[in-house]
């Protein structure tokens, strides 16, 4: 039988009994909570977490404070809030980058998720959207592939080294032995910028940010990762739908909320339904899906799970790219 460490046990999301809930409700929280974002005020991070905070905020009866600790890849933010007091009041609001790529991409991480973090809740899914500049000919994956082939020059563009963006057109060299090249940015908003002006060729981005170029036939998309297409970007084939069947191009990016390691579970349990009460209003629904996130609500267990199921498929993903950061 597998011995299981006390500290790998309490790092473990638990079944929450109604009972423990109940008897934390009278003392939590009893100050203002503090979600901690990894990107600058203004980005995706920070207006995702502005919006969950202030109807949490209704919810749970204390202020939320966003607090912003931009760095590379969120490991500020996230080692910050894995050193915090686990007493609900300092958590992160995460892209799965900082939990499923991180681990794979820094031999000299500060942190661990398994080891550091309570997992809370999932909040939505980020799906990635495929996009050509107009002058590509090239309208799905079998139009992108033989012009990649015929010898066309196609520089990719991510807004950084072992992104999603950056894995996800690895992903597409890989499976299809093709030979794009990668220009890395410093933000998804200056590789569209390049995109759109014909610098680079394609890029893998966020339907928030690449939508209303789609819309106007600035850019032509290709496909969108998932099994399912997006409800943001309905009428867009999967590229799964077109034969890419590697999970690459089904495993979503998704938003997440954790708290530091050993969180008391009751105080996790009231967390976690008022991201589930917070999602099921409608006004906050409609303003994910404008910001192009489908909201997909996870308790602390089945978020862990997924997790779990994810990190692998990342690991592989950034094996396959030959992709390290330090």
């Amino acid at each position: 039988m597998k011995k299981i460490s006390r500290r790998h046990f309490l790092a473990t999301p638990l079944v929450l009994m109604p009972h423990a809930l109940h008897a934390a409700a009278p003392t939590y929280p009893n100050r203002p909570i503090r979600i901690v974002v990894g990107f600058q005020a203004g980005g995706t991070a920070d207006v995702l977490a502005r919006l969950i905070a202030a109807k949490a905020a209704t919810v749970l009866g204390q202020p939320v404070i966003v607090e912003n600790k931009p760095s590379a890849a969120a490991i500020l933010a996230a080692d910050h809030v894995s050193k915090a007091i686990p007493d609900g009041h300092t958590l992160f609001l995460t892209f799965a980058e900082a939990l499923v790529s991180n681990p794979a991409l820094y031999r000299q991480l500060p942190y661990q998720p398994q080891r550091d973090f309570s997992f809370i809740a999932k909040i939505a899914v980020g799906p990635l959207v495929i996009a050509v500049n107009k002058s590509v000919p090239a309208t799905n994956l079998a139009t992108l592939i033989a012009h990649a082939k015929s010898g066309a020059t196609l520089n990719f563009g991510s807004w950084g080294a072992g992104s999603h963006g950056h894995l996800l057109c690895e992903a597409l060299n890989k499976s299809y032995a093709l030979n794009m090249q990668h220009v890395a940015y410093k933000g998804e908003s200056l590789t569209i910028q390049d995109l759109l002006g014909g610098q680079i060729q394609i890029a893998a981005g966020s339907i928030g940010a690449m939508r209303a170029h789609l819309q106007s036939r600035a850019l032509n998309a290709i496909g969108v990762i998932g099994k399912s297409p997006s409800r943001v970007l309905p009428t867009v084939a999967t590229l799964y739908s077109q034969g890419a069947a590697d999970s690459a191009f089904t495993t979503l990016g998704w938003v997440g909320l954790v708290g530091p390691a050993n969180m008391p579970p009751a105080i996790v349990a009231r967390l976690s339904e008022t991201i589930r009460d917070v999602l099921a209003q409608n006004d906050i629904s409609e303003k994910l899906l404008s910001y192009g996130f489908e909201p997909i609500y996870l308790p602390s267990v089945a978020f862990y799970q997924q997790w779990q199921r994810d990190t692998p498929i990342w690991a592989k993903l950034i094996r396959d790219a030959g992709v390290t950061l330090d």
